[in-house]
């Protein structure tokens, strides 16, 4: 039974120390990381904006075409997000579904998210695209009726 318990302290001293180990690094990570210029900047602009000088900005960096897309933070100086936009209908897709597929004269791509029979599109019509209630969007046919649809592209 010595042998054992010999065994079971060797393996609980092995694990402290390599626990202790794996503290002792990970505080060390955390100390160079907040010893950067940038991590003292308080406001969250600035700060990025000091990260950004420093590393170079993401190569995946959205248009500046946003409407209808997940919405970011914008920075302070930037003008607040269009609520509506009007633009005619270039290109008309119907998915199997029944549901349909819109390409827009501004490069925008709208896909229609409920079926609504009367919402009748054709190319060259001039629709409407508005902010709908929790975050959702409308498309305006011409015959002003509304249906819902999301931002494809």
């Amino acid at each position: 039974m010595t042998r054992l318990t010999t065994k079971r302290q060797h393996i609980s001293i092995a694990v402290v120390i390599a626990f202790t180990a794996f503290t002792a690094s990970a505080g060390r990570c955390a100390e160079k990381d907040s010893q950067h210029p940038c991590a003292s900047v308080r406001d969250d602009g600035d700060r990025l904006a000091c990260y950004d000088s420093a590393f170079g900005k993401p190569a995946n960096a959205k248009a500046p075409d946003q409407f209808g897309l997940p919405p970011e933070k914008p920075p302070p100086s930037t003008p607040a997000e269009a609520t509506t936009i009007t633009a005619a209908v270039t290109r008309l897709d119907r998915l199997h579904d029944g549901k349909f597929v819109v390409t827009l004269d501004n490069s925008q791509v709208w896909s229609q998210s409920e079926i609504n029979s009367q919402a009748d599109v054709r190319v060259g019509d001039s629709v409407t695209v508005r902010r709908g209630a929790l975050k959702s969007y409308l498309l305006v046919t011409k015959a002003g009726i509304a249906t819902r649809v999301k931002r494809v592209k």
